[in-house]
């Protein structure tokens, strides 16, 4: 009978397991701070089990305590999942003075044989924050002196009137400067459209056929029409060439030159000269 009862109390005892419940810690180190100073919060939840999941992490009341980040500011947050517990940490700085509450903080954890997580929460913890003083808390660090600052409104109002005062002068050489002769010989891009064009008519060919010297002849005026008006001369009908220049000249070469087109006229050497002296005239009265 003894050695019955002896075999089932070693299974009784050998069947058993050490089982603990969940428990959850925090500290706040140091108590007493100042502002800018961070504050660490710590919050430990031990003996979980090998199975279970961090389902969230949240504060109480968090719409009061994080509602005014210039004055309550976490710094930097981590969570670390171990086998049976986790760590929660905080380094949360205050810029306010006086007794700051911090909140509970609730951690929602699953459990594989649990329908619904469970709820670990913290109490409150409280911080003292004060200002920048000694160690002995009663004789207050002087601030430095105050620094007059001067602003440079007026050398600036100075450099803007010589500013001012130079470019006025610059308008007036450059208004001085200005005569007819230079308005009428204007230089685009560096070249003259009325030289360029008249030394292009020297190198015409006169021994060319007809078409071929009316074609050059043509094109040399459509450029020059665009390069001196800024037209788009090449894409312009004789007709309205003549309405937009209203040159009796003009529009007595383009005639000719649309004779040699549409109606094949076949000019000789003596009436190409004609052409080019009337093409050089056309050019030089025209600006």
């Amino acid at each position: 009978m003894k050695c019955f009862i002896l075999i089932s109390l070693i299974f009784i005892f050998s069947c058993q397991e050490n089982i603990k419940d969940p428990s959850i810690f925090f500290k706040t180190s140091p108590e007493a701070t100042q502002i800018g100073y961070p504050v660490t919060h710590n919050i430990t939840i031990n003996d979980l089990g090998d199975l279970y999941s961090l389902d969230s992490v949240e504060w109480a009341d968090s719409s009061l305590w994080l509602s005014d980040s210039l004055k309550v500011f976490i710094k930097e947050s981590q969570i670390d999942t171990f086998k049976n517990s986790i760590s929660i940490n905080y380094q949360i700085t205050f810029w306010d003075t006086g007794t700051v509450v911090i909140p509970p903080l609730n951690a929602n954890i699953s459990f594989p044989d649990s329908v619904s997580s469970t709820i670990f929460r913290t109490d409150s913890s409280f911080v003292y924050v004060s200002t920048v003083i000694d160690s002995s808390m009663k004789n207050i660090i002087d601030d430095k002196p105050l620094k007059d600052i001067q602003f440079p409104i007026e050398r600036l109002k100075l450099f803007s009137l010589f500013l001012i005062i130079i470019f006025i002068l610059l308008v007036a050489q450059l208004i001085r400067k200005r005569n007819t002769k230079k308005l009428l010989n204007r230089n685009f891009f560096n070249f003259n459209p009325k030289s360029k064009a008249l030394n292009d008519i020297k190198k015409i060919d006169l021994t060319k056929n007809s078409e071929e010297f009316f074609f050059e002849i043509s094109e040399l005026l459509r450029k020059y029409f665009q390069n001196n008006f800024y037209i788009i001369s090449f894409e312009m009908t004789s007709s309205e060439l003549k309405e937009f220049f209203k040159d009796k000249d003009l529009n007595k070469l383009l005639n000719e030159i649309d004779q040699v087109k549409f109606a094949k006229k076949d000019p000789n050497l003596a009436q190409k000269k004609e052409i080019l002296v009337l093409l050089k005239k056309v050019i030089r009265k025209l600006l």
